[in-house]
């Protein structure tokens, strides 16, 4: 079987990839305790681009140094102290020819208060979660506009990493996907109801990463299905 198309090179914007290959995100849990990409975290992604991988999509990264962790030693990028690490992280990747985008996350309604100093998790509307039994806060505007900045803020920081682009992490029950999702988005205002509606969140940070960093690549990760009654279907998925 000839795979002709895989190993040929491709653009997403204007990052040109070596070939098809694309790593999608995992969990490894070695970060630092504050969220540094640590000598080990760096060498596993510079092991995959070795390996020939043409594009590397990183764990999930927090955005926000004080709510929304989902794993202890989680890689983060909220703040400038961040930036050397993943640089170096980005730098080692480049070296053999690959290139690397990070997933940039909130964990919204999943984010245990164990791990965020015992704040409540937010998201879209005050609802029971019934995989942590937890009744999540409803966010404000204010939150939003807040949460939406802190998005921009850490895809701008990526950009000064050197990281070749983003993906937005909006799905598995995390924040972005809780607000696309009609399971867990009953809100009545501009940021429910309609699709466009709950994809508002989205949009808004698209259009923030666009102004602040320019011709930017930006992708979205999101469930093609929600597998629960009530949430996101193939055709709402389209």
């Amino acid at each position: 079987m000839s795979y002709q198309k895989l190993f040929e090179k491709g653009c997403i914007g204007g990052v040109e990839i070596r070939n098809r290959v694309a790593m999608t995100a995992m969990g490894n849990g070695l970060a630092t305790w504050d969220g540094e990409a640590s000598p080990e975290l760096i060498r596993f992604y510079e092991d995959r681009a070795k390996g020939g991988c043409g594009l590397i999509f990183t764990e999930f990264t927090r955005v926000d140094e004080n709510s929304g962790a989902c794993n202890p030693n989680q890689l983060c990028i909220a703040t400038r102290k961040h930036v050397r690490s993943v640089q170096r992280m980005a730098e080692c990747v480049h070296r053999h020819g690959g290139k690397i985008f990070v997933q940039l996350h909130h964990g919204g309604r999943e984010a245990p208060p164990a791990l965020n100093d015992g704040k409540q998790p937010m998201g879209p509307s005050a609802i029971l979660n019934k995989v942590n039994g937890l009744v999540s806060t409803e966010m404000t505007k204010e939150d939003i506009d807040d949460i939406v900045g802190k998005f921009v803020a850490a895809a701008a920081n990526c950009k000064k990493a050197g990281i070749d682009g983003v993906e937005l992490h909006g799905a598995h029950g995390y924040l972005l996907g809780s607000f696309i999702s009609p399971y867990t988005n009953k809100r009545t205002d501009d940021y429910g109801g309609s699709v466009e509606n709950c994809c508002r969140i989205v949009t808004d940070i698209i259009h923030g990463i666009r102004q602040t960093c320019g011709n930017y690549p930006i992708c979205v990760r999101i469930n093609g299905d929600d597998f629960v009654e009530g949430g996101i279907t193939l055709d709402y998925a389209v």
